[in-house]
């Protein structure tokens, strides 16, 4: 298959004014400032929602048609895509990977259930975890998920290691649904100067046919069939560039069948992960109820700590403003908490769950985390976010919802 997979040949045509001597300081400053600007608008080609909104919509919107129950994300980046698909009803799992360890630690919050979710609570199970390791490998704890997404992710492979992905997704986990999107390089012709790949570490960037051809591929060599479909509608004259991302959606019937030669060990880090309350929490272990209850608990305090008894200059604790300091006693006296374990067995599951404490293990150390208010993450890879002048795009109610 020929693909555009020649990188930008001038870097300057990404940046302004770089000194071109070879130092690591200008390279490391000459990267920075391509980064800088895959965040920028420029130009007229906008979208709104912002593209990778519309993608992640997009995405979760395949997955509750085909009543999905278990998927996981290869490639999740900052885990922006979960504010979507934690909003399918027929989800009871959801599995984030990524290589980027610190991007993972850093948006490691957003999968944790919002106040609301305590108040209007779902109908079935939800389980999120986060993973760092490599869609080449495949570990166990993904074996069995109904689908796998990849959202302009495999863009960023070399091609012998995406074909090292596509064995791993399509031949060993084979699960029954496939999500793929990526850049549409069609599209480019539309941004300001000469086309080039949007991101700087885009390994190839497919024309429409390019990715049909590949997508054809897969299905002759996996089983499955595939539907091509896009995300951002071009301008009105300029229709025959097709999507600024496509899309092919894989199916297949056939039961997957699992190597026993394959490694099937836990290749895989957890980062985190977290249980959402549901309306059948009576089935719920009383592991998995503390789980929820005592983050929600500790949040509750945290956010009034002002109530707790701060004054700890007697005992020589005192709490640095960065952090706050939660009696095990005073969890204790939440009910919800005290009528399913002791004090004993409360500490033994806070440490198990990773919760620091003070000298006299009388209390756990909380951390006051600066809150980041963009609960979808910050994947602006497009160039443009907005609507195109003079062109209205359709918003649905349900997509409208997804903003507020």
């Amino acid at each position: 298959m020929t693909m555009n997979s020649k990188l930008p040949t001038d870097t300057n045509d990404l940046e302004n004014n770089e000194n071109d001597s070879a130092t690591h300081d200008a390279d490391s400053q000459k990267l920075t400032s391509t980064i800088k600007l895959e965040d920028e608008n420029i130009g007229s080609i906008r979208f709104y929602p912002p593209l990778f909104m519309q993608r992640y919509s997009f995405t979760a919107k395949v997955l509750e048609k085909h009543d999905v129950k278990w998927v996981a994300d290869l490639g999740c980046s900052e885990c922006g895509i979960v504010r979507f698909y934690r909003e399918v009803p027929s989800l009871h799992k959801i599995q984030l990977v990524d290589i980027d360890r610190p991007t993972l630690e850093f948006n490691k919050n957003l999968i944790k259930p919002r106040p609301s979710d305590y108040i209007f609570k779902r109908e079935n199970p939800l389980s999120i975890e986060i993973y760092e390791g490599s869609a080449t490998d495949l570990d166990q704890r993904i074996i069995g998920c109904d689908a796998i997404s990849m959202v302009e992710f495999i863009e960023h492979l070399y091609p012998e290691t995406l074909t090292q992905v596509e064995e791993s997704v399509f031949g060993h986990l084979h699960p029954s649904l496939v999500v793929v999107t990526t850049p549409n390089y069609e599209f480019n012709s539309l941004f300001p100067g000469e086309p080039r790949f949007r991101h700087y570490d885009h390994k190839f960037e497919w024309t429409r046919s390019e990715f049909q051809k590949w997508g054809q591929d897969i299905c002759d060599r996996y089983r499955y069939t595939v539907e091509f479909s896009g995300i951002g509608d071009p301008p009105t004259e300029s229709q025959h560039v097709g999507y600024c991302s496509q899309a092919a959606i894989f199916t297949s019937s056939f039961p997957r069948k699992i190597d026993v030669n394959i490694d099937h060990c836990n290749h895989y880090t957890l980062v985190a992960e977290s249980t959402f309350p549901h309306k059948d929490k009576a089935k719920l272990t009383s592991d998995e109820i503390l789980k929820l209850e005592v983050p929600y608990t500790i949040n509750l305090l945290k956010q009034g700590r002002s109530l707790m008894d701060t004054d700890h200059s007697s005992e020589g604790e005192d709490e640095d403003e960065d952090q706050v300091l939660i009696p095990i006693s005073r969890l204790m006296n939440f009910s919800t908490i005290s009528k399913i374990v002791d004090e004993d067995s409360l500490r033994k599951f806070l440490v198990e769950n990773g919760y620091q404490f003070t000298g006299d293990q009388s209390k756990i150390i909380i951390p006051l985390e600066v809150e980041w208010n963009d609960m979808y993450g910050s994947d602006y890879e497009d160039f443009e976010t907005e609507i195109p002048a003079g062109q209205t795009i359709s918003i649905s109610t349900n997509d409208a919802q997804e903003l507020e």
